[in-house]
């Protein structure tokens, strides 16, 4: 514990970029319960905004991200982590003073229902085709907008310990590409219920825990935001986007 929050290489380079008052050197601190008692006294420099204790937020930005590491091959640099941390800490403070209801991002299953949605809120399909003995994967997914042509997405990715995982990253990127065109009310529709309901559930599969907490990050980012499943029938062109994607990569790889 000593080592990843406050010894190892990696965690020193992130401490010495935590804008604080008296800087703290991890790399000299006996043990995490000493940094515990010592950083009830810490002041992050202004504007960061930060007035509560940044030393749980940095620990538990290192602590994701050295799991993001290890089951997802995903790496970060150092000033990554503390801007994570920094955002925490910012969020929760907003979140525990502010008197307007923060946006309300809903999350359903619909099944035979239609569940309902703002005015001009962007319809997104999404699936993954997932190949169990590379443990590559396709992704794909399909933005409908209203009144104007649909746009689509794709992505291959290896390391990919389960079909569920694949859907998960299918939910991911299409979330990561709306916010990078702009979308601000979103209704994402899946073929899997049993990763719809975890989206939507309190207690997360411990093997999707990485990515349902960046879906769940992503998805704050909109004003409206919406899970959902749909019947495989109904799927079928990201179905056949995701197979495509994992089948043109694979032909060119042979």
């Amino acid at each position: 514990m000593d080592h990843l929050f406050l010894h190892c290489t990696f965690a020193s380079e992130v401490w010495s970029l935590v804008p604080l008052r008296s800087p703290f050197c991890s790399s000299a601190c006996p043990s995490v319960i000493n940094a515990i008692e010592d950083s009830g006294r810490w002041a992050c420099l202004p504007p960061t905004g930060v007035s509560t204790n940044i030393l749980f937020w940095i620990m538990w930005a290192l602590w994701t991200t050295r799991n993001q590491l290890v089951f997802e091959s995903r790496h970060q640099s150092p000033l990554a982590v503390v801007s994570r941390a920094m955002a925490g800490a910012q969020e929760w403070k907003l979140a525990q003073f502010t008197s307007d209801p923060p946006r309300t991002i809903q999350k359903g299953i619909a099944l035979a229902l239609t569940p309902t949605v703002p005015q001009g809120t962007i319809l997104c399909n999404s699936d993954a085709a997932w190949n169990q003995n590379s443990e590559s994967t396709g992704l794909g997914w399909i933005f409908t907008p209203p009144g104007s042509p649909t746009l689509q997405g794709s992505q291959y990715q290896t390391h990919v310990q389960s079909a569920l995982l694949a859907e998960a990253l299918a939910i991911r990127s299409a979330l990561q590409h709306a916010i990078q065109l702009g979308y601000t009310q979103i209704w994402l529709r899946s073929d899997s219920l049993v990763l719809v309901r975890a989206i939507t559930s309190i207690a997360k599969p411990k093997i999707l825990h990485g990515v349902l907490s960046d879906i769940e990050t992503l998805s704050s980012t909109f004003s409206f935001c919406v899970f959902s499943f749909t019947p495989r029938e109904l799927n079928g062109p990201a179905d056949h986007l995701a197979k495509a994607t994992l089948c043109n990569v694979n032909s060119s790889r042979a």
